[in-house]
Order: structure tokens, then sequence, then C-alpha cells
């Protein structure tokens, strides 16, 4: 699968998305026979834990073949790696369709960082399971990690210095600033999901925003 870059989330790809389309490009990519496998896996992972999912589990559940897996992921590995780049690429979609719209950066910054914390409310097993294994279930799949994160801290960045354009006498942004913030809220999150659930993640919503908001625009 092709790997999304900064580029993806500049929002200077032509159209602005619909609000809500995500949530329907979501529907349909896990509604696909590789969706289900993808579905089931993670499901069974953020159950049991990564180690303790077979192959025989993960069909079972999605009500496949096991030639019908090994026609989509050479191996369990894959199926996780090609797992965490759908769903990064379900939260840049989030990301997009719900910020495009916003000329303000500042209120950008806002509404992507809503977007960015419904979306892994929204995806409670993806979530549970990436916050939690993803800088321990092997290297490749930290190094996609750390690429998404670097990513998105590099377009609050870049959202901060447009707005710092339009107003010159706000402080600067520093990249390692912005990267702390979205580091800061994953673990929060992470947290917060360990401790209370998913659905907890949602009822901080709204505390999650303002702070991380707060940071990245703070004089």
């Amino acid at each position: 699968m092709e790997r999304a870059t900064a580029t993806d989330l500049k929002l200077d790809r032509g159209e602005p998305l619909p609000r809500g389309r995500h949530k329907l490009e979501r529907d349909v990519v896990l509604a696909s026979q590789r969706g289900r496998l993808i579905t089931a896996f993670v499901r069974l992972a953020a159950d049991r834990g990564y180690d303790k999912v077979t192959i025989i589990d993960i069909v079972s559940l999605a009500g496949t073949s096991k030639r019908t897996f090994y026609e989509h992921f050479k191996d369990k590995q894959d199926c996780l790696l090609q797992a965490f780049d759908t769903a990064r690429m379900m939260l840049i979609s989030a990301i997009v369709g719900e910020a495009t719209p916003v000329t303000d950066p500042v209120d950008r910054i806002r509404v992507g960082m809503r977007a960015y914390i419904e979306a892994l409310a929204d995806l409670p097993d993806f979530t549970r399971l990436f916050l939690s294994e993803s800088m321990s279930a092997g290297p490749e799949l930290a190094d996609r990690w750390i690429e998404a994160t670097e990513m998105l801290s590099a377009v609050m960045h870049s959202w901060r210095e447009e707005s710092r354009r339009e107003h010159p006498e706000v402080p600067e942004l520093s990249p390692l600033r912005a990267q702390i913030v979205i580091l800061g809220l994953n673990e929060t999150i992470c947290m917060t999901v360990h401790r209370d659930g998913v659905a907890a993640v949602g009822s901080r919503t709204d505390e999650l925003v303002s702070e991380a908001v707060a940071l990245l625009t703070a004089p």
C-alpha cells in the first residue's frame, strides 16, 4: 500500500471534501473482503494481544478462508502493517474532510484536532491496538507510527506558520513542540483507553481539544 506523506494532510489537493465523507469511505473500505479480514484481526488483537491471534482466528471471525487471507496478506505481520496503514488513511481522511473548508489557520488546528480525536473514538479497536502496541510490535510498525506522528505534527506546525503570516506578532511554534503536543495527546488517549475504555475518549474530547489547541497556539 502506498504510504501517505505530509502533503496528504496539507489540504491543498483541490476541491474540499464534504463533511462526513470519510465515514462513508471508511464503511466501504471495511466492508470489503480485505477490510473484513483487517477488522477481524484488529478486533482480536485489541482483545487478546497481537501474539495470541492466529490466522485461523482471523478468517473464522471474518467469515473467509485461509486462501483468501493469503491473497491479501503475506502473513500476520503484513496484516498488522496493512491494518495500520488503513487506520492511518482513515484518520487522514477524517482530518482532511473536516478541516479543508476552514479558512482560519487557528480554527483549522482546532477542527483538525477534534476530527483526529473523534476519529480515534470512532475506531475503538484500532485505537486500542495501535496506541498500545505501535512501538512494541516490531520495527516496521514502529517506523510507520513515527512517520504518522511526524506527519500530523508537521501539519499542525504548517497551520501555525500560516496564522503567523496573517498575525506576525504570534510567536513561532517549533516543530519539536508540535511533536511533543501530538505525542502527549496520544499518550493521554492511550492512558484513558487503558484505564477507562475507548468510550471515555469521546467524553473527554472537548477537554483534550482545548488543551491541545492551547499548547499549539499559545503565545
